[in-house]
């Protein structure tokens, strides 16, 4: 006996797809971006006998900390809206411009508008494994449900 009326397998489907449409803006929400002041860019320079780990105040929240080491992307935008990558620890900052071999930047320090660190963010990627995890379950139930009692077995 089928509880509901629909050809096999096209509910399942449907329920799966809608689901992923509903998990697709969060794909990239395990990230979160912390804007920090343009004055702390010195702090994030290379320097000769400099441990490259730091720890900044976010512009996030009151008090928030931003521990920044050579794995976390720091993303420069210029007054034209450029999105640049730079390595923390890894670029050179002179009165007049900044320079990072490794990304192949130059770009007047004038130039420069905003800078932000991208961090994992731990709530929001519980919030999407979570998700995930409850649609996957989600998506199995309503096969259960929907199947019908016909066997494959010949008789």
């Amino acid at each position: 006996m089928r509880l509901i009326d629909t050809p096999p397998g096209s509910r399942p489907t449907g329920i799966a797809f809608v689901a992923l449409l509903a998990v697709a803006p969060w794909t990239t929400g395990c990230y979160a971006y912390q804007n920090i002041p343009l004055a702390k860019l010195d702090d994030l320079t290379a320097a000769p006998g400099r441990v490259p780990r730091a720890e900044l105040d976010g512009e996030a929240c009151e008090g928030c900390r931003v521990e920044v080491d050579t794995t976390t992307p720091l993303i420069l935008t210029t007054t034209q809206g450029e999105a640049l990558r730079v390595t923390p620890f890894y670029f050179h900052l002179s009165k007049t411009q900044l320079v990072a071999p490794d990304y192949g930047v130059l770009v007047e320090r004038d130039e420069i508008g905003s800078a932000a660190v991208r961090t994992i963010s731990v709530g929001r990627t519980v919030a999407l494994v979570s998700t995930v995890v409850l649609i996957a379950a989600g998506t199995f139930a309503a096969i259960q449900l929907t199947a019908g009692t016909q066997s494959l077995r010949a008789k």
